[in-house]
Order: structure tokens, then sequence, then C-alpha cells
């Protein structure tokens, strides 16, 4: 077992005590791109500001949750990159449909992701840190929901 590492974890405010229940449950999102390294993971924040899913804190509706877990079970990804590589793969965001370019986004995710332990600080505009496996409730703090 490698380096106890805290991450950070947002969850919109309707699923906060299904989590604190039972944990975080991997999910398999962006399968479309065919990319083993998110299948099977929890996605994590390295600080709040990286977090463009919740608007880096700024939503009202999510709330942060402190987890800890095995650096070792840690990789560091370029979520620009695979956010790009989705739109053009699902023709959204104002990018059409174009198989080649999602594909060779989606490489570049693959490849210039890096485990935790070898992430510096800047690496990624946009770090974002799947940990593979689910994250159990006992591992699971929450640090920000001023109404509970």
């Amino acid at each position: 077992m490698g380096q106890q590492v805290k991450l950070l974890h947002s969850v919109h405010r309707s699923g906060l005590d299904g989590v604190l229940k039972t944990g975080l449950r991997a999910s398999s999102a962006f399968a479309g791109l065919s990319l083993e390294m998110r299948r099977g993971v929890v996605y994590c924040w390295l600080r709040k500001e990286d977090d463009k899913m919740s608007s880096g804190g700024e939503r009202p509706d999510h709330i942060y949750l402190e987890v800890t877990v095995d650096q070792d079970c840690c990789l560091v990804a370029d979520m620009d990159l695979i956010s790009a590589a989705m739109m053009y793969h699902q023709d959204s965001g104002g990018k059409p449909r174009n198989p080649e370019a999602s594909r060779l986004l989606a490489e570049a995710y693959q490849a210039t992701s890096v485990p935790l332990r070898e992430y510096q600080p800047g690496m990624f505009f946009t770090p974002e840190v799947l940990v593979k496996g689910d994250i159990a409730p006992d591992c699971i703090k929450v640090i920000s929901d001023e109404s509970r």
C-alpha cells in the first residue's frame, strides 16, 4: 500500500447522503472514447479551482468532499484534452463531429497523463485525478456544506 493522499471530489447536494452511506462508486464515464484509463475510476481534484465541472466551488448545489486514497491508485491527466476529445466525439460545444480529432486528442490525453507521485504543479491547466476503484465511506469527509 502506498502513501495516503487527500484529494477533493464535488458531489451534487442531492446525492450527499447516499455518498456518505455507500461511498463513491467508480464509473466508466466517456467509455465511448475507448480509454481503459477512464474505466472504473472516481474523478477527483487537487484543488477546488481545478474543478471546472462545478465551477471551482462557486455552485451552491455542489458540496466538496475530502477523500483519502492510496497515491498508487491515482493518475493525473489534462481534463482540457479529454473535454475537447468529447466535444469532437459528440458533435457538441460548437465542435463538428470529427472522429479523427477526437481520437488524437484522446491519445494525447492518455500519453501525457502521469502517476500522481510524478505530477508537478502547472503540468496541466486543468488537472483531474483519476482514482482507480471505489472510495469507501470511511475515507470521505465533508469539507464544505454550510447547511448541514
